[in-house]
């Protein structure tokens, strides 16, 4: 027995090296199109050639990585593989070319599947076996734990119809019942998974209208009965950000100082005043609606032209984290114009770095940015916060919670995180003025109808670096 712990103590010290220069985690998801929202490239069947990087709003990802202080990466070029209307046979067949193309092994990866097997026809009347559902589980499960990968699996979600198979056929108890058994299932899974396997099973009590019979979603949790809207999306997301803070504990990412970007400070801070102090910003008036208050120094506050809206903009100190912040209050009463980002009522603050700080960004440079954000009980017309980095003009944009139309709102709770955008990498030397980065909350775009217009949300410890490999 001696010798046993001498020899394991041994080990122990030559392993540690190599533990302590292990990356930071990262986490992945594949699934079917409900996976899809988590960004706008994750098409595996009908790809996306936008020069644009979206991370969604409605996605599980997207709000599982905002909600978890982005304590994990899940770089959306590899992260995010999405087959729309296929059945869990597909998902399990597409894992091992999902896992060779990663350049860095994930510490976990989220499975969304078995909607499509809930219809299992092309009339949408049949359905799944459970036994063949959780064999595909099973097996998904199995190959990632023999490669040292946790599964966090996503219950088959509540549902009344939608695209693909349901657009005319709600489905039966029998459906249902297959729904019900195989979410049990997933409990009981990981119960005695070692703790390999976790189940966002939180979410269903959420998501689940509690008068209906069977797996029906609550209203305007989705977008179409099927796929999970912003409020689907947090929810999902919430539940599976608890699990991520127990197995890589949280980290602050934020900036904590107002250092900035210095020839003798190359890495710092790109951004003029990132903890937002001061109130001597612009303030540009809209042509309709009416915007208050004060903005940032050297930061311009804006909002749309939404009439009868009111935007009082404001430098506070988080009741959360204690560090100033900028505050945006929404009052009065408008109607929105319609579905979709382009006619969504907003307020926003924006920066552009200094000239000198552009001119020192080099060919094959990687910028990114992160910013903190603190949403008050009680909103009701918030629908997310958007943090958008561009460069080269406006139609160049990578982006964190970007709007997904029909974009519904979320819930009046209180609701605190980190956004992170996708990196950008310089192929040139950019010019003046080149970078931005714009902090964008966008508001319910539906209904149409008059909407009373309330809510407190809050940005701050604002980053847009390079990034350090």
């Amino acid at each position: 027995m001696t010798m046993d712990l001498l020899a394991r103590d041994a080990a122990d010290r030559l392993r540690q090296p190599a533990l302590l220069s292990r990356p930071v985690p990262r986490i992945a998801i594949i699934g079917d199109s409900i996976a899809a929202a988590n960004w706008n490239h994750a098409d595996q069947i009908s790809a996306n050639s936008a020069a644009n990087s979206l991370k969604g709003s409605a996605g599980i990802v997207t709000w599982a990585l905002a909600l978890s202080g982005q304590r994990v990466s899940a770089p959306v070029e590899t992260s995010v593989w999405s087959f729309p209307g296929q059945e869990t046979s597909v998902i399990l067949a597409k894992l091992p070319a999902f896992l060779a193309q990663m350049p860095v092994q994930p510490g976990a990866i989220i499975v969304e599947c078995g909607t499509n097997n809930i219809g299992h026809d092309a009339a949408g009347t049949g359905v799944g076996s459970v036994a063949a559902i959780t064999a595909d589980w099973t097996a998904i499960a199995t190959q990632l734990q023999q490669r040292g990968i946790r599964t966090i699996f996503v219950p088959i979600l509540p549902r009344i119809g939608g695209s693909g198979y349901f657009t005319t056929n709600a489905l039966t108890l029998a459906q249902y019942d297959v729904i019900d058994r195989c979410n049990r299932w997933l409990n009981r899974f990981a119960h005695r998974s070692g703790g390999w396997v976790a189940a966002a099973t939180t979410c269903l009590p959420d998501l689940t209208l509690p008068g209906g019979v069977g797996a029906q979603p609550r209203a305007d949790y989705t977008q179409d009965g099927t796929h999970p809207g912003v409020t689907g999306g947090y929810y999902i997301g919430k539940a599976v950000a608890a699990i991520l803070r127990l197995w890589f504990p949280p980290l602050d990412l934020l900036p904590t100082s107002n250092m900035v970007w210095d020839a003798t400070a190359p890495f710092g801070n790109l951004l003029q005043n990132p903890m937002l102090l001061g109130s001597s910003g612009t303030v540009s008036a809209p042509s309709a609606g009416t915007l208050s208050g004060t903005s940032p120094t050297n930061w311009t506050m804006t909002m749309s032209n939404t009439d009868g809206l009111t935007v009082t903009g404001s430098q506070v100190i988080s009741p959360v984290s204690g560090m100033p912040m900028h505050q945006f209050a929404f009052s009065g009463s408008y109607s929105p114009a319609g579905a979709g980002v382009a006619s969504q009522a907003y307020a926003r603050i924006l920066c552009t770095p200094m000239a000198a700080t552009i001119a020192a960004i080099a060919p094959g440079d990687t910028v990114e940015a992160l910013m903190a954000f603190e949403i008050d009980a009680g909103a009701s017309v918030i629908a997310q916060p958007t943090l958008q980095m561009r460069w080269n003009g406006s139609a160049n944009y990578h982006a964190d919670m970007y709007p997904t139309a029909p974009q519904g709102v979320l819930p009046g709770e209180a609701i605190s995180g980190v956004l992170r955008t996708p990196a950008y990498t310089y192929a040139a030397n950019p010019g003046a003025g080149n970078l931005q980065l714009h902090a964008h909350v966008y508001l319910r775009d539906l209904p149409t109808t008059s909407t009373n217009a309330t809510g407190t949300i809050r940005l701050g410890r604002m980053s847009l670096q390079k990034i350090e490999t």
